[in-house]
């Protein structure tokens, strides 16, 4: 690995371990050094969250449906300025979900994402859930 690569990884682990420390902390302040103030965030199913505000709101409103919500990194590969992420996250469902009220269940499931940086920030996102496995896990509909 070059020195440049050497680089560009570090720079991405640093943006996503900053992610993961916002979640499992419920620490969201955590962003504030890792992503551009017109940071965009393109959802599954195509809503987009905007800013570093907007993906606070996100963390709280996750944090407050798993209070124990737990998301560690699996694997991390990059090229250049852009990267891609395998999370594996855990939570008791305790509030509100997606329109779902609490159950009380475990849940386990995967994430992955795909990053494009600016310089030492995160300006874009595309994060991708396996939304149907929660919900079965929820005993909702997918």
């Amino acid at each position: 690995m070059t020195t440049s690569q050497q680089r560009q990884h570090e720079r991405a682990a640093r943006i996503s371990d900053a992610i993961v420390q916002a979640y499992n902390r419920g620490e969201p302040d955590r962003i504030d050094d890792v992503l551009t103030d017109d940071f965009v965030c393109h959802l599954t199913g195509g809503g987009e969250i905007h800013g570093p505000a907007g993906y606070k709101e996100r963390i709280e409103a996750v944090r407050a449906a798993f209070p124990d919500f737990r998301k560690e990194e699996v694997f991390l590969v990059v090229e250049d300025d852009r990267a891609a992420v395998r999370y594996r996250w855990t939570g008791t469902h305790e509030g509100e979900f997606a329109g779902i009220p609490a159950t009380g269940k475990r849940v386990e499931t995967t994430s992955a994402a795909l990053l494009r940086m600016e310089g030492d920030r995160l300006a874009e996102m595309w994060a991708y859930s396996d939304g149907e496995t929660l919900m079965q896990q929820l005993g909702a509909e997918a």
